[in-house]
This record gives structure tokens, C-alpha cells and sequence, in this order.
């Protein structure tokens, strides 16, 4: 075989991995440093509802749908809520049980949507470690979800996006719901940690 025969298979191996590589990149899975990077969060604006009348507990409802390039995993939603001014990255939520159970969380029948209790688990992040007993949703990359979080006038709800990855748990951001003035206006904020 000439040079120029070896040169051609090379060549053809390069194409053949690039084209393998572009049309199928789940194969190779991104790592938990890329995903907490790269991962997008798309959320509706939050309804707040009032439960009765002077009451000082309300519920937080909203959709909302992670998307994580590359990635063929599921995504877990742990929502819950931590003190007005705690840092969402750091402090951990004493419950993450909603106080409202969504009436609905299947977006479609073939979504495979459905509510996960991960007991007594550790929860890497990028720079803590917590141990945590939680209700989550488990759901398909790339899915829209339905949830609901109760909460009263001195707490911020809060949703950890988790994925497990080489059967350990990792969080890779928190989404954070800020009040907006003095009203019943929540706006989601989104926090890689």
C-alpha cells in the first residue's frame, strides 16, 4: 500500500468519527462540569395563589423545563423552600415536600413523567456535599413539567435540578424565586452551583 492509500484511510476515520460524534453526541455524555454550564431552564411565570382568606400561606405554580445538551439522562426536580436571604447554592431546605401536590405532571403519555423519593441520599454540588430525604420529579431531558410549591411570606421557594451520573446524585443548579416589591409577584431566578 502507498502513502497515499494511508492517507485516505486516515482521512476516512476522521470523517467517519466526526460524522458518528455530530449525529449521535448522547453516546459520549458531557460531564457534570459541562452540564451545570450549559444547561438551560425555561420557567412560566408563576402563579401565586392565596390559601383563604388572611391567610399567610400561599402556593407557588409553574412549568417548567430543563434542557442539558448532549445529555440522554433524566432530570430530577426536588422543589422546596429556604429562608428569605439564605443563599439557594448553599443552604440546604429543611423539606423538600411540596406542600401541594400538582394535579398533574404528565406532559404526555409517552414522557414517562413521574414523582421519584430519594431517601437518606448524598447530593453532590460543585463545592458542598449534602445528605438529603427527598420528593422529586423525575422526567426526560428536554420535557416541560408542571409544579406546585407552598410557602408563606418569609420563605423563598426553590427547585434543585439534579442528575445522576455514574449512579451518584449531582445538583447542578438551583432555580431561586424572588419577590418582586411589596406585592405577590415571584420572578424565577436561575443559579448554576
Amino acid at each position: 500500500m502507498g502513502k497515499l492509500t494511508y492517507v485516505v484511510i486516515i482521512i476516512s476515520v476522521i470523517v467517519i468519527v466526526s460524522l458518528f460524534w455530530i449525529n449521535f453526541p448522547s453516546i459520549f455524555p458531557p460531564s457534570i462540569k459541562e452540564m451545570r454550564n450549559t444547561f438551560s431552564a425555561s420557567v412560566t411565570t408563576p402563579k401565586v395563589n392565596v390559601n383563604g382568606i388572611n391567610s399567610t400561606t400561599f402556593s407557588l405554580s409553574f412549568s417548567i423545563k430543563v434542557s442539558i445538551p448532549d445529555y440522554s439522562g433524566r432530570v430530577f426536580l426536588a422543589s422546596g423552600v429556604i429562608p428569605l436571604g439564605a443563599n439557594p447554592c448553599s443552604y440546604l431546605p429543611q423539606s423538600f415536600l411540596p406542600n401541594i401536590t400538582p394535579p398533574a405532571i404528565y406532559s404526555s403519555f409517552f414522557a414517562k413523567t413521574f414523582w421519584v423519593m430519594l431517601l437518606n441520599s448524598t447530593i453532590y454540588t460543585e463545592n458542598k456535599t449534602f445528605r438529603v430525604s427527598l420528593d422529586a420529579v423525575s422526567t426526560p431531558n428536554n420535557n416541560w413539567v408542571f409544579l406546585s410549591q407552598g410557602f408563606n411570606l418569609n420563605e423563598t421557594p426553590v427547585v434543585w435540578i439534579i442528575v445522576f451520573e455514574n449512579h451518584h446524585a449531582y445538583r447542578i443548579g438551583v432555580i431561586e424565586f424572588e419577590r418582586v416589591g411589596e406585592g405577590l409577584l415571584y420572578i424565577p431566578k436561575i443559579e448554576r452551583c
